[in-house]
């Protein structure tokens, strides 16, 4: 996996290597049990402070996305998820007000944002669940 930091985006570098990690993921460009770099490989590739990679590792651990093995590195988890339902909601919700205010500030309409919204849902083949 090629990481990319865009030094001109307003988004910490540590949630931009985040981002990426979940947007692998869930591409299916980097799969469950698949190793990352190491903190250190990271930070040399990227010019940046190792402890901000530890910080993203850290954060993603947090959210179930890796797993962190002593001695052997950081890893995919299993996508079943150990977080709770109302745990995931209130993530993926805070993350969609995020969106919601910053196409407010771009003056993006509701029905545009509902359609990119679609897209983005078919482009990761979300699937729903039957109840």
């Amino acid at each position: 996996m090629q990481f990319r930091i865009d030094n001109a985006s307003d988004r910490p570098v540590y949630l931009q290597i985040i981002d990426q990690v979940k947007r692998e993921i869930a591409l299916g460009r980097l799969a469950r049990n698949e190793r990352l770099p190491t903190v250190r490989q990271l930070a040399q590739q990227l010019t940046i402070n190792p402890n901000t990679i530890a910080k993203a590792y850290r954060q993603l651990e947090q959210e179930g996305i890796i797993v962190t093995r002593a001695g052997a590195g950081a890893f995919v988890a299993s996508l079943d998820s150990n977080l709770s339902r109302a745990v995931r909601r209130r993530i993926v919700c805070d993350e969609l007000e995020r969106i919601v205010v910053e196409a407010f500030h771009m003056q993006i309409d509701k029905a545009t944002l509902v359609e990119w919204f679609h897209r983005a849902i078919e482009r990761f083949n979300l699937v729903s669940k039957e109840a």
